[in-house]
């Protein structure tokens, strides 16, 4: 009898850790998958295993310039040159087609995240500017910066940009661009889509005609939103502190809210990527796996309702709009908005529960 009972036991403790690590496992996989920056190679509806058959596609699209294509000029010019080089600009980085209401295509605020990046943002205006003014569209830039060299907040930057240039123009959209991404064909166009639109498809980090794909629900690097989805999905999230997963918390965001992230087509959402080194003030995000496990329960209070920054400056730079802009670190990065949405997951609950349970088993039996 002794036997049967001890092998009861046995039975149950085997298959309680069994379950447990099932679950644990499980949980990881799904952690991982969510920040795996592993793109999924595509041209179009069509899929690719290899990199190498997605260059040699992309290279056989380019046709010297017949079809959109732009060079990438990397040339450095300073900001003197540039703006004698780039004459019609109104105010703050400002323009617009002769006949403004009538011809402007759409209404757009543009807004460049940087930091340290003067070079880079010298040359992405170069491109910006011509680029924008061949779609016709009515425009202003604004490039955001982060007061204080610390571990950079992009989501309180492009959320304080985002209610700075509504508060001064009736823009219909924005679009918020990184500061090294230059795009590389006139038919990417930046207007207000229907839904929230990824720009890119394709980036050339080399110079050398080979592009990398996104993986799926990549949301960084160029996106263009309506003022009123943005609004709707509460902005960005305010949490993040530092690299790694704000984007992916954004995709979340956009989706969880009924909306869908569109993309252009391969062969028109090409960039050339201007080389640069990882800002070492801006160190991965130790936190940042912990916040996109917990992204849905801060979808309605952590974003535009939420934000508590200050604009300390905003100047007219000619070729835009400069805002410098201190972001609130103390409250968001320690405990209490990582509080606010960090319910523990299933998993953890469901282990500690099948421990105690087996700790109770060998215990008391």
């Amino acid at each position: 009898m002794e036997q049967i009972r001890a092998l009861y036991i046995l039975t149950g403790f085997l298959m309680i850790w069994g379950v447990a690590i099932v679950v644990l496992l499980t949980g990881w996989q799904k952690s991982t998958q969510m920040v795996s920056t592993v793109p999924k190679f595509r041209i179009g509806s069509k899929r690719y295993k290899d990199i190498r058959i997605v260059q040699h596609v992309l290279q056989e699209q380019i046709n010297n310039g017949t079809d959109g294509t732009i060079k990438a000029d990397l040339e450095l010019l300073t900001h003197s040159e540039l703006l004698r080089k780039i004459t019609n600009l109104g105010p703050g980085g400002t323009w617009c087609p002769p006949n403004c209401t009538a011809h402007a295509q759409h209404r757009v605020a543009i807004v460049i995240p940087c930091r340290g990046r003067e070079e880079h943002l010298r040359i992405l205006l170069q491109h910006l500017h011509p680029f924008l003014q061949r779609q016709q569209l009515d425009y202003r830039i604004y490039v955001v910066e982060q007061a204080y060299k610390d571990v950079f907040s992009k989501g309180q930057l492009l959320n304080t940009a985002f209610l700075t240039a509504v508060s001064q123009g009736n823009y219909s959209c924005v679009i918020f661009h990184d500061v090294d991404m230059i795009p590389l064909n006139d038919n990417n166009r930046y207007d207000c889509p229907e839904q929230p639109r990824r720009q890119w498809e394709g980036i050339d980090y080399k110079g050398n005609g080979k592009y990398r794909t996104p993986y799926d629900g990549h949301a960084g690097g160029v996106l263009a939103i309506s003022i009123d989805h943005f609004n709707r999905i509460n902005g960005y999230p305010n949490a993040y502190f530092g690299w790694g997963s704000e984007d992916n918390d954004f995709s979340r965001r956009i989706t969880g809210h009924g909306l869908n992230l569109t993309t252009q087509s391969l062969d028109v959402a090409k960039y050339r990527m201007i080389e640069h080194k990882r800002d070492k003030l801006n160190r991965k995000n130790p936190r940042r796996v912990r916040l996109l496990d917990t992204a849905k329960q801060r979808f309605e209070t952590d974003g535009l309702n939420s934000l508590n920054t200050k604009v300390l400056t905003q100047e007219d730079r000619g070729l835009y709009t400069w805002l410098l802009v201190e972001v609130e670190k103390e409250k968001i990065e320690e405990k209490k908005m990582i509080r606010s949405g960090a319910k523990r997951t299933r998993s953890q609950n469901t282990i500690e529960l099948f421990l105690f349970i087996t700790y109770c088993v060998v215990v008391f039996q």
